[in-house]
């Protein structure tokens, strides 16, 4: 790994083992819930859950920027053969061994650089929010790497057109690391051009604005407005607009 990779994975390290981002960004998304528990983010939950299930069955299975691990019992209950979980942070590795020591193997390390991993080693891969903090081409080059041919990646990814999303960056500053930056259109046909296929879902444009103002108000997150933005964003998402997004569920196949 050069220089630069090392110098920005140390940063992120930094940021998630001594300060205070990560809870900055938990608190942002109770403020505004709407737009993580609206209809057109579960549309994409929903599609993100009924594949993993599927493909979990008997997998090994690379959880990439696991966190504390809250995630584990989920790949076991759908039937994971072995479970892997790498992060940055050693506070987090730390807590998901002490919780889920005894359903899979835990390795704080570089996402970048998954060394404990043979080529062609891992059937599944899931990574939430995780892309966009490191290096995109090294990162997909390692996930291509240690997937095996016939093996998927899935992930969840901010993206960097959004409107919305550019302003609150902006008003946001300590929700998130020096290094972090949402995915661009281009570095997604990069890993397209990587993978046998791909199959992406596209969620959050009109939502994202409307979700935020109805989280101020006395509604429940499945309200009128809401549910039109779904309505809306579905369609949006067939039309190049669907790059102007707050959010991706992303698939790619070896």
């Amino acid at each position: 790994m050069d220089d630069a990779k090392r110098l920005r994975a140390d940063r992120e390290k930094t940021a998630f083992d001594t300060t205070n981002v990560w809870n900055n960004t938990l608190r942002l998304h109770r403020h505004f819930s709407h737009v993580f528990e609206s209809p057109n983010t579960l549309f994409g939950e929903h599609w993100l859950e009924e594949k993993l299930a599927k493909l979990c069955q008997n997998a090994t299975v690379l959880d990439y920027g696991c966190g504390d691990g809250r995630a584990i019992p989920q790949y076991r209950a759908w039937g994971a053969r072995r479970i892997v979980g790498v992060d940055i942070s050693e506070v987090f590795i730390a807590e998901a061994r002490s919780k889920y020591g005894d359903l899979a193997e835990f390795h704080a390390c570089d996402a970048q650089n998954l060394s404990m991993l043979e080529d062609s080693s891992v059937d599944v891969i899931f990574g939430r929010a995780i892309l966009h903090h490191l290096d995109f081409v090294a990162a997909m080059t390692e996930v291509r790497r240690v997937l095996r041919p016939g093996g998927t990646a899935l992930f969840v990814e901010p993206l960097f057109d959004n409107p919305a999303s550019m302003l609150f960056r902006k008003l946001t500053p300590n929700a998130r690391t020096v290094d972090e930056r949402p995915l661009s259109r281009s570095q997604i046909a990069h890993a397209d051009r990587l993978f046998s296929s791909f199959d992406h879902r596209y969620c959050n444009l009109v939502t994202t604005p409307v979700g935020m103002v109805t989280s101020l108000l006395p509604l429940q997150p499945d309200n009128a407005a809401l549910l039109l933005a779904d309505r809306i964003d579905r369609k949006l998402a067939q039309t190049p607009l669907r790059h102007w997004m707050r959010l991706v569920f992303l698939c790619w196949v070896k």
